[in-house]
């Protein structure tokens, strides 16, 4: 094992010692809590406070999906989904700057899902065990997939563009970055790169994936282009970790 000094990761380029454990890292932030700066950028442009306008707020969200999941995005629009939610068109516009935004709306709410799931099965890179997570972080996010047809619609139209795809962004840097956080030590031989550049490399690959897999087979994915997603993005991150 190497002599090389321990290393906190504070910095978010951080490269490890070689086969060097380290002193426990600060606390990354929960995975459930990664949507919270990018949520602030697109969707609603207030937060509804009042029980009754929480109720309502969720039966306009529910409303939403249901209609994105029947006719696609152009089936959303603010005259649609009050009508199905039962509110009416002002009290939509209290919240909604128009049909992009809630669009934007469904996203983060699919996006949140996503953490709450990876959040379940303690999807991290530290300690011995972080290819067991590793996997279970890959096939939750392959379970979200397939059960969130809401998702797929919006990552598939063409109304997946502008504020839709900086906020999918800030999301996938923001978990590159909690996973970075969490690596404990590296390989003697790994290549000297920036452990954050791993981890976005690692949630690039998952992405590239999944749009090959669902463009492929929309419903379920493509299982072979499913299972080299997974068997290549782990056998990536083993060339780092131990």
């Amino acid at each position: 094992m190497s002599q090389a000094a321990e290393r906190e990761m504070d910095g978010s380029h951080s490269v490890l010692a070689r086969d060097t454990p380290l002193a426990p890292p600060k606390l990354p932030r929960s995975l459930s809590e990664l949507m919270t700066e990018a949520s602030g950028t697109v969707g609603a442009h207030r937060t509804a406070v009042q029980k009754r306008s929480r109720s309502k707020m969720e039966n306009v969200l529910a409303a939403a999906i249901d209609l994105l999941v029947e006719g696609g995005p152009e089936a959303v629009t603010t005259t649609t989904v009050a009508a199905r939610a039962g509110v009416s068109v002002g009290w939509l516009y209290n919240f909604f700057d128009g049909r992009e935004a809630l669009l934007e709306e469904i996203l983060v709410s699919c996006l949140q899902d996503l953490d709450n799931r990876l959040e379940r099965v303690d999807f991290h890179l530290g300690g011995p065990g972080w290819k067991a997570r590793a996997e279970a972080g890959v096939e939750a996010h392959i379970e979200f997939f397939n059960e969130t047809p809401a998702f797929r619609a919006i990552w598939f139209s063409t109304e997946f563009t502008g504020r839709m795809i900086r906020a999918n962004r800030m999301h996938d840097n923001e978990l590159a970055a909690y996973l970075a956080r969490t690596i404990t030590q590296v390989r003697a031989d790994a290549p000297k790169v920036p452990l954050d550049v791993v981890t976005q490399i690692f949630v690039g690959m998952l992405d590239k994936g999944f749009d090959l897999a669902y463009r492929e087979s929309p419903d379920r994915g493509n299982e072979a282009l499913l299972e080299e997603m997974k068997r290549s993005s782990i056998e990536y991150l083993a060339t780092y970790l131990p």
